[in-house]
């Protein structure tokens, strides 16, 4: 019996490491796939056409210059984002398409956007151009009115006030024009902050084999532990992870946590992790991982490396977090 639950303490050490983290792919536009075209009419003149914008960032949200609350909250949000980034800020576009343009004239449009940043881009289509736009990146916005009969009293004067109903996002599209992430207008701060940054330290060329993001170890006192990683196939055929190894442990394992009710089975997976062509495969707590062994000393970093059934070998520098902390 002892022998059959040996593995249960560094398990369950690992959970415990990893417990209360979110999912990195919980906003990811899956499959990969190139962002809908936008070409576009500039509030301060001339075209924005998003295929000009490769080797950069681009945060696109839509909204109106009325909008009393979620509008400007979003651009002061990406205000900070912007400020925060720092020097790397200098290839992020942040774009701003108004979903009013009965009421936000151009120079409107410009005086709003410019009042946040005068790095953001205002975009302004004629209404006929609207629908097709919204229908691509599967955006709503919807005219609201108010219940005239409180008015009674005290009629309008001037064309009946509305407000709209609209999709509130942060639309991000890569360096190579991919859309990668559609974040909720509630999503934290600190989260689109290291979510933007991570893409802009991608390398713009594409992809000739798998990438691998996010990754990083968890060591018990054991001298076992876990990495945890996010492996991004770009490219347009399948592959597989088949082994990965590390001079810093004894023998690196594929594994899998399953449950079946309360019992959590670690299992090997020696027949690797497919990757599909143009995917994400997360490697995380309670799922996938890659299990270390015979860990002799602590680092503040492990060398890696992931064999791929066709890409071959890649080798990445995987930062390690001590029992307790929060690297996830």
């Amino acid at each position: 019996m002892r022998q059959r639950f040996r593995w249960l303490p560094p398990l369950c050490a690992l959970l415990l490491l990893g417990a209360g983290c979110r999912r990195s792919n919980e906003f990811a536009v899956l499959p990969l796939q190139a962002a809908p075209p936008l070409e576009v009419p500039q509030a301060a003149g001339g075209v924005f056409r998003l295929s000009e914008q490769r080797g950069k960032v681009v945060v696109l949200t839509f909204g109106y210059t009325s909008c009393p609350d979620v509008c400007p909250t979003t651009l002061t949000q990406l205000q900070r984002l912007q400020s925060a980034l720092g020097p790397a800020s200098r290839d992020l576009q942040v774009v701003f398409l108004s979903v009013d343009p009965d009421r936000d004239s151009a120079e409107q449009l410009q005086t709003y956007v410019r009042a946040f940043s005068t790095r953001f881009t205002g975009l302004r289509l004629e209404p006929e151009g609207i629908a097709p736009v919204l229908a691509a990146w599967n955006v709503t916005a919807a005219r609201h009115y108010p219940d005239t009969t409180r008015y009674r009293e005290h009629p309008f004067a001037k064309d009946l006030p509305y407000t709209i109903d609209h999709t509130g996002a942060f639309f991000v599209v890569d360096k190579r024009g991919q859309l990668r992430l559609r974040l909720p207008y509630s999503v934290g701060g600190e989260y689109l902050r290291d979510e933007v940054a991570r893409l802009l330290d991608e390398d713009e060329a594409p992809d000739s084999s798998p990438r691998v993001e996010r990754a990083r170890a968890l060591l018990t006192p054991s001298r076992v532990g876990a990495i945890y990683l996010t492996l991004v196939n770009g490219t347009a055929q399948e592959d597989r992870l088949v082994s990965a190894e590390s001079p810093s442990a004894g023998s690196v394992e594929l594994h899998e946590v399953t449950s079946e009710g309360e019992l959590m089975r670690m299992n090997p997976r020696p027949e690797g992790f497919r990757l599909p062509a143009r995917s994400r495969v997360e490697l995380e707590p309670g799922g996938k991982h890659l299990m270390l062994y015979a860990v002799p000393t602590r680092a503040s970093r492990l060398d890696l490396t992931l064999r791929f059934e066709k890409a071959g070998p890649v080798t990445v520098s995987v930062p390690v977090s001590e029992p307790g902390a929060d690297a996830l």
